[in-house]
């Protein structure tokens, strides 16, 4: 529908409308898919904007956050309102759910309150008709004085006649609630002293409803005297105005709405099993296994595929007649740290593509509900439990799925919750550990381990809630109808999501992944002289009480604050020394290159009826070097090495889930992240030892 606009946009387009009425999708069949998503300032709600031709015309689109109204009661009306009084766009669509048309018009009354100009786009006409709901689009279009497009944007039906209707010249919507006289009587007295504000009626309103508002000190002021003397006749102001407009919304809907009977739809039929008291859990386990199942067995050969690609750069390198401290430098430092953060994009692509689908097909907020008594005793919502599940599989998109919970300090409590989880990667060092040191009880000691992290992880979101309570508004939880995604948009959405982080991660990654090269090679010649060596026969006294006394082992854990995948290789060469990289041609290079691409493309295609084989809830753990277990069953005893493995699971899990927290809560709650999990994974790794028979 719409071409790549390259210059500067001449009309400015605003979405509007309640979570989940399908703007997003609108915006894609109306761009293109040409669409960045980024955050609104000072926030981490998505901010989704678009620029394109609309019939020959550059128009820019941007997607405010999805509102039930403009009360600022969330981030997201916060973002809404404060946006709509800011930007002052040349139109407002105000996307409208045809099945749920009566909630859906009482933000469209604060809109033409407002005074903006506004296109009503009639959502979901296909799913209001399986209902038994058919809508008269004409006498709705009558009953507002506004134009009115029925829709359905996931097929572009309705699609060509919305965009000409942008186009057009559209006055200022009119209002059409009629309050009680003694509330007319005061907003006439308020709009009488902002005649210059083109919102007037509505932040007159606003105001003797209690509401935070922009207002000149005087009008405030004498807002709040009349609100005062309202209330002093018997007369709540809130009450009143929102009651008025939820009659008002009452009224329209009965005119222009006809029910009939229609048979049970696929989304009853559906829900009658996945929210059964008994049958539902179960199924929202085995939904998250598929999730896993699907992140790990699709990005695993594109991992793989990254770590070739260091590989044969590291040869490379090693070709060349650059001294080996530079070569060093580059194949380690350099070429290792942008390794280490293309290492994540696979596994968040592939997770975030499989979260966007089950966002989008309603299954997302359906696992919420369920999900809300395991999590009440914790003081968190259902939606906690999501992000808790997806720290098994990775940190770092965990932490970003809080996003999806509306009130900060929930986020907050379960974003700290969150590393204690122990992530795919930590399974490595798990098995070989228990494997050397208790080959009776291996997967006892590995589960155990996971248990020991989700229970960390709910305990912290419950003593945090006794310092930071959530403000919940309404226990109410909306439940939008199974809908099939659009292919394009949630690829789409996937990769703006994991090339944001790659963007904002990337730079912290690699300079910590360059500090810690730097510790390995300043000192010269052998590991055990390096900095590195002297800064963990540093820290050995601080471990001993854990029974903790080799410098290798405590050193392992510095570059495992990068990621814990390389703490094995860290231990292989303190232990057992390293190998130096062979030198490549450049053919031999591309050679290497090109089949490692062909066998990551086999792969990924065997993954597809792998997706539905045995259960494998993470990448198979990589071997040990040989000889590594032998020398860690004479540095360490079984005590000891219990102490080691829990204190490796609750400690900092990676830089990029630092960095993760940093970008959602600020650099104070990043720090206090790597503290509080410093603290508590030494205490429990002393308990572990301290209880652990010798």
């Amino acid at each position: 529908m719409a071409a790549l606009a390259t210059a500067r946009a001449e009309r400015l387009l605003v979405t509007v409308g309640n979570p989940n009425v399908g703007k997003t999708t609108l915006i894609n069949a109306v761009s293109g898919s040409r669409f960045e998503v980024g955050n609104w300032p000072g926030t981490t709600v998505d901010r989704l904007s678009a620029h394109c031709k609309l019939l020959g015309r550059t128009v820019e689109i941007v997607d405010l956050p999805g509102s039930y109204s403009l009360a600022a009661t969330t981030p997201e009306e916060k973002i809404a309102r404060d946006e709509l009084l800011a930007l002052r766009p040349d139109l407002v669509v105000d996307v409208v759910d045809a099945g749920n048309l009566e909630r859906n018009l009482y933000l469209t009354l604060e809109l033409a309150e407002m005074g903006l100009p506004v296109v009503v786009a009639l959502n979901l006409v296909d799913e209001a008709r399986g209902k038994g709901l058919t809508i008269d689009a004409n006498m709705l279009a009558r009953e507002l004085g506004l134009a009115v497009v029925p829709l359905v944007a996931s097929r572009g039906e309705g699609i060509s006649e919305l965009c000409e209707q942008t186009l057009r010249d559209t006055p200022a919507a009119r209002p059409l609630v009629t309050y009680q006289p003694s509330i007319e009587a005061a907003v006439e007295e308020l709009t009488g002293l902002l005649e210059s504000s083109p919102e007037r009626r509505w932040l007159a309103l606003a105001a003797l409803s209690g509401e935070t508002v922009k207002l000149p000190r005087p009008v405030a002021e004498r807002a709040e005297t009349l609100r005062q003397k309202l209330e002093a006749e018997g007369v709540d102001p809130f009450l009143e105005i929102a009651g008025q407009r939820y009659r008002t919304a009452h009224e329209l809907s009965q005119r222009v709405l006809d029910r009939q009977q229609a048979p049970p739809q696929l989304t009853e039929k559906i829900d009658r099993w996945l929210l059964h008291p008994w049958l539902g859990l179960p199924l929202f386990l085995a939904g998250m296994l598929l999730v896993f199942r699907f992140t790990f067995l699709f990005s695993d050969p594109w991992i793989e595929f990254v770590g070739a690609v260091q590989g044969v750069l590291a040869g490379w390198v090693a070709g060349s007649s650059l001294p080996p401290i530079v070569q060093s430098f580059v194949a380690d430092g350099l070429i290792g740290g942008v390794g280490t953060v293309m290492a994540f994009a696979p596994v968040l692509f592939f997770l975030y593509l499989a979260m966007s689908f089950a966002e989008s097909s309603g299954f997302l907020s359906r696992a919420a509900f369920i999900a809300d008594r395991v999590m009440h005793w914790a003081g968190l919502p259902g939606r906690g439990f999501i992000p808790l599940m997806l720290g098994f599989g990775c940190n770092v998109p965990a932490i970003y799925a809080t996003r999806t919970m509306e009130d900060f300090n929930d986020r907050l409590r379960v974003a700290l919750a969150i590393p204690f989880t122990a992530c795919s990667a930590r399974l490595a060092v798990f098995v070989l550990f228990a494997a050397v040191f208790f080959p009776a009880q291996a997967t006892a000691v590995v589960f155990g381990l996971y248990l020991l992290g989700l229970a960390a992880g709910l305990t912290t979101a419950a003593v945090l809630g006794k310092f930071a309570p959530a403000s919940h508004s309404s226990g109410a939880m909306e439940l939008p109808a199974y809908r099939l995604p659009t292919l394009r948009l949630t690829l789409r959405q996937a990769w703006m999501r994991t090339f944001a982080f790659i963007k904002g991660a990337g730079g912290s990654i690699t300079i910590t992944v360059l500090v810690v090269w730097l510790l390995l090679n300043v000192g010269g010649g052998k590991p055990e002289n390096s900095l590195y060596a002297q800064l963990s026969q540093l820290l050995v006294p601080v471990f001993a009480p854990l029974g903790v006394t080799d410098w290798r082992l405590v050193g392992a854990l510095i570059p495992g604050f990068i990621a814990k995948e390389v703490v094995i290789g860290t231990l292989g060469v303190s232990y057992l020394g390293s190998e130096p990289v062979a030198a490549l041609g450049l053919m031999e290079g591309l050679r290497q290159l090109g089949q490692s691409f062909l066998t990551a493309c086999w792969t990924f295609l065997n993954a597809i009826p792998a997706m539905f084989g045995l259960p494998q809830l993470a990448p198979p753990a990589p071997e040990a070097p040989d000889g590594l277990a032998g020398a860690l069953a004479t540095s360490i005893a079984p005590a000891g090495a219990l102490a080691y493995l829990v204190f490796l699971l609750l400690y900092t899990p990676c830089v990029a889930t630092v960095v993760a927290i940093r970008q959602e809560f600020g650099r104070r709650w990043a720090s206090f992240s790597v503290f509080y999990q410093l603290v508590v994974a030494y205490v429990l790794g002393l308990v572990a030892y301290l209880v652990w028979p010798s």
